[in-house]
């Protein structure tokens, strides 16, 4: 069996403690597991590519420096509350606002008909959502988070996570209304 297949049946909290035990290479696993899942969140949190980049390399570094931090329990919950913490800080330092009207602008014209939504549209649709309800969505739709997951990830109550849910994907709606006018 080779070294990357024993590591996919390996649990995350036990190659934590084997990293902190001085095993570079369960580190290496956990990254190897995560990478693309936190890369992906990043960008869908951040909205620009080298931020994203920058929070992502960020969060692997400090999971490296604080690993005596982590005692237990959910690594993937533990490690995307460092993402977490770390893209609301980049939004908080790099505040990016797209107009409704460049949404709008992106969206398609009569001579050019589409039935589907472009990714450009929806990120840019995403990128209106407040930053709570668009942390909601994404660690829900995109990373595939429990209800419970997302409570624990950004220390909110269970019925917040659901309503902040809700309300993303109903200003989602709003949002993307225009689009959907057209088309029915």
């Amino acid at each position: 069996m080779t070294e990357s297949a024993r590591n996919t049946s390996v649990r995350d909290e036990d190659l934590m403690e084997r990293f902190k035990n001085g095993d570079e290479r369960a580190f290496v696993a956990l990254y190897e597991r995560y990478k693309r899942r936190v890369l992906a969140y990043c960008l869908k949190m951040v909205s620009s590519r080298e931020l994203a980049e920058d929070v992502f390399q960020e969060t692997f570094v400090r999971v490296a420096r604080k690993a005596e931090n982590f005692k237990s329990g959910n690594f993937a919950g533990w490690l995307f509350a460092i993402a977490r913490n770390l893209c609301l800080n980049a939004l908080r330092d790099n505040v990016q606002h797209v107009s409704l009207e460049e949404v709008q602008d992106s969206l398609p014209t009569e001579e050019e008909p589409e039935f589907e939504i472009s990714s450009e549209v929806l990120r840019g649709a995403i990128d209106q959502l407040p930053p709570d309800l668009r942390e909601a969505l994404v660690l829900r739709v995109y990373s595939g988070f429990s209800y419970n997951e997302i409570s624990e990830i950004t220390g909110t109550k269970l019925a917040t996570v659901k309503v902040r849910i809700f309300r993303g994907k109903q200003k989602l709606h709003e949002i993307l209304s225009p689009y959907f006018a057209d088309k029915v």
